[in-house]
């Protein structure tokens, strides 16, 4: 009988240790040193989510028309970058397949969505992965990533920190995210956390903002006044009240700029993006740094997209405009032929390649998720539950904002990435607003 029972519980740790719910919480921590791994983990998860989808098992919770509403609302924005590909390659009569990739791999999250909202990854009794990625993953993620030195490149140049199949932007992106992320769970759950937890978060937030600064990456770094704002208004001044607010925002900026200043490199960039933007001349050329050019790049952009707004123009169809007098007066030869890969912004990038498509489906694929969390924010009464709402919100309007100078879904594991932490944030944020009986976590 002793046997019988020590049998089962190692089979029930085994089954624990190789299921879906374990890969997807680890799945962030090898996100930026192994190639593929994101991708891989989506694909995967995807088909286990078809499985359960496909079963036709009732959800255990109660549903509401209004939550049906949204899972179906936001599986749909996941959908809707493919299909805006789609679309205009149909309209021009063209097939290119590599156009998909990223948009396809978003598109396989749309059923995992499905899936968690629904139940699939519950445990009852166990924290949502949402809380466990915000207060270990992420914070591991980071540590990880500062650690394992061998996925370190110095392809971008000796005072520059990436890994070897991370574009710096990307890179200092993320790794401010997850920075930022993993100081709000610090102080959302900071009663519940061990001090050894407390500890290694706190050394994540110090580890990503080194990363991020010493990337030479300003992607993202918009983002940190508006999530301050957002944390201290929402979140610490009704918990922690003024003094203590202020005292926190003192010494995150504080710690912040103490690392930005210690980066010659970063330094340099900011001062000269804030030079090239006060500089930029509107009816001529300008001194084409990375600020002013992403203005040029914006302004063709929009050129080419009004006069090509139905049927988009591919990746490269933009070309045959790109002399226009219009265009000449202000960009010079190498600004016109530089967004071969696109055009440093997200939503206006689509909007060229797909069209009035591209446009209304990437505005979408941030503002609706950001819509939900606001709902959340402003319905629930349970304080476990406006987290998520807090979570959605900080992670797609960090996405938006640096989706403003470079494009956030270009990138294949950037794609899987995006779509798989929508899904899971937006999937448990909808399980635990239909659950009957909250369990506090």
């Amino acid at each position: 009988m002793h046997s019988f029972g020590s049998s089962l519980r190692r089979w029930e740790f085994w089954k624990e240790l190789i299921s879906f719910r374990s890969l997807v919480i680890v799945s962030p921590v090898f996100l930026l040193t192994v190639k593929h791994w994101t991708n891989l983990v989506v694909l995967f998860v995807s088909i286990g989510s078809l499985f359960f989808l496909l079963r036709k098992k009732e959800t255990p919770f109660q549903d509401t028309d209004e939550l049906k509403r949204w899972r179906w609302l936001i599986a749909l924005t996941l959908t809707g970058p493919v299909l805006a590909v789609g679309m205009g390659q149909l309209l021009r009569g063209e097939f290119y397949p590599p156009n998909f990739d990223a948009s396809l791999r978003i598109a396989l999250c749309a059923p995992i969505l499905l899936a968690i909202s629904r139940g699939w990854l519950y445990k009852d009794g166990a924290q949502p992965i949402t809380f466990l990625w915000v207060k270990y993953c992420f914070p591991l993620t980071l540590i990880w990533t500062f650690t394992y030195r061998p996925s370190w490149t110095m392809n971008w140049g000796a005072h520059v920190i990436t890994t070897y199949f991370v574009d710096v932007l990307s890179f200092g992106s993320l790794t401010l995210l997850f920075t930022l992320l993993s100081f709000a769970a610090l102080t959302f759950f900071w009663p519940r956390l061990s001090w050894l937890n407390r500890f290694i978060s706190i050394t994540s937030c110090l580890i990503g903002l080194y990363l991020s600064v010493k990337s030479g990456s300003r992607t993202g770094w918009l983002n940190m006044p508006v999530f301050l704002i957002i944390w201290a208004l929402g979140f610490s001044l009704p918990t922690y009240g003024r003094l203590k607010t202020l005292f926190i925002s003192f010494l995150i900026l504080l710690t912040a700029g103490i690392f930005i200043q210690s980066s010659p490199h970063f330094t340099a960039k900011v001062l000269a993006a804030i030079n090239e933007i006060s500089n930029y001349r509107w009816d001529a050329k300008s001194t084409e740094g990375s600020a002013d050019i992403r203005i040029s790049f914006y302004r063709m952009a929009l050129f080419y997209f009004l006069h090509n707004p139905i049927k988009g123009w591919g990746d490269l169809g933009w070309k045959e405009l790109m002399n226009s007098p219009e265009i000449v007066q202000y960009a010079s030869e190498y600004a016109r032929n530089f967004p071969e890969h696109g055009f440093h912004n997200e939503i206006l990038t689509s909007a060229v390649r797909s069209g009035i498509w591209g446009l209304v489906t990437s505005i979408a694929f941030f503002l609706f998720p950001i819509m939900w969390a606001v709902r959340i924010l402003q319905k629930s009464f349970n304080v476990d539950r406006k987290l998520f709402g807090f979570f959605i919100l900080f992670l797609m309007l960090h996405m938006l904002l640096a989706g403003m100078t470079t494009e956030v879904t270009n990138l294949v594991f950037l794609a899987s990435f995006l779509g798989l932490t929508i899904s899971v944030l937006v999937g448990e944020s909808i399980t635990h607003s239909t659950k009957e009986n909250h369990v506090a976590i």
